[in-house]
């Protein structure tokens, strides 16, 4: 499947949750996770409670998750709003970063800040040695897609990282691989994809009200 193609044999209306993780350790020192299997900080585990509490007010039928710990026991904290287990896709595990997974930003830029330049000006060709390449992050998230779209649910919540995120915003939505890197995905935030007539809407992206607020029965999709 091509980079934004319509899924023109998917006419089943629905509505899918995009979610990240919570907090790490490695995510305060600023680290490459990657597939490397972290766990969350407190501070972690109360922003997946946090985003548990705002999802109950929505009625998802389904939470699939990554299997990597920081995201299964988010996906944990969702599901269990509506006495669900999350369903573990290995599809959405995060970006396996090659050489640099458990390298910090600062490091690798005080060491060789050419080749980091040119990772950041483009993430998903120029990769660090042994990392993923874009062709098998594509290949696996439009197969994690159909198995999800071919589901029988209408409301859909999966939970994976910040990496994938930005990569399904470009295989559902078609959009520049350069332009979906740049977009914040915070830990715990969600972001809201529509399916309609066989092509993905984003609805919303990067909500993080339930996190940065004191407001209860924050609504998902502005339902009350």
């Amino acid at each position: 499947m091509a980079v934004g193609e319509p899924f023109r044999n998917i006419n089943k209306p629905c509505r899918i949750i995009l979610a990240r993780h919570g907090q790490t350790q490695w995510n305060l020192e600023m680290k490459f996770q990657g597939q490397t299997n972290t766990q969350l900080t407190q501070t972690g585990k109360l922003q997946a409670a946090a985003l548990a509490e705002r999802l109950s007010n929505w009625d998802f039928e389904v939470v699939y998750s990554s299997p990597l710990d920081r995201a299964l026991y988010t996906a944990t904290q969702i599901a269990s709003k509506k006495n669900l287990e999350p369903v573990i896709l290995p599809e959405l595990e995060e970006i396996n970063f090659g050489c640099w997974e458990g390298a910090s930003i600062p490091s690798i830029k005080e060491q060789n800040n050419e080749k980091f330049a040119r990772w950041r000006a483009d993430p998903f060709f120029n990769v660090p040695d042994k990392a993923e390449h874009w062709e098998n992050i594509q290949k696996r998230l439009s197969k994690a897609i159909e198995f999800v779209l071919n589901s029988n649910y209408k409301n859909i919540v999966m939970v994976s990282h910040g990496g994938i995120i930005k990569a399904l915003y470009a295989v559902f939505l078609g959009l520049d691989l350069h332009k979906t890197w740049g977009m914040d995905v915070s830990n715990c935030s969600i972001s809201g994809i529509e399916m309609r007539n066989g092509r993905a809407c984003l609805a919303f992206s990067n909500d993080d009200l339930h996190i940065r607020s004191s407001f209860k029965n924050l609504p998902v999709w502005g339902e009350m």
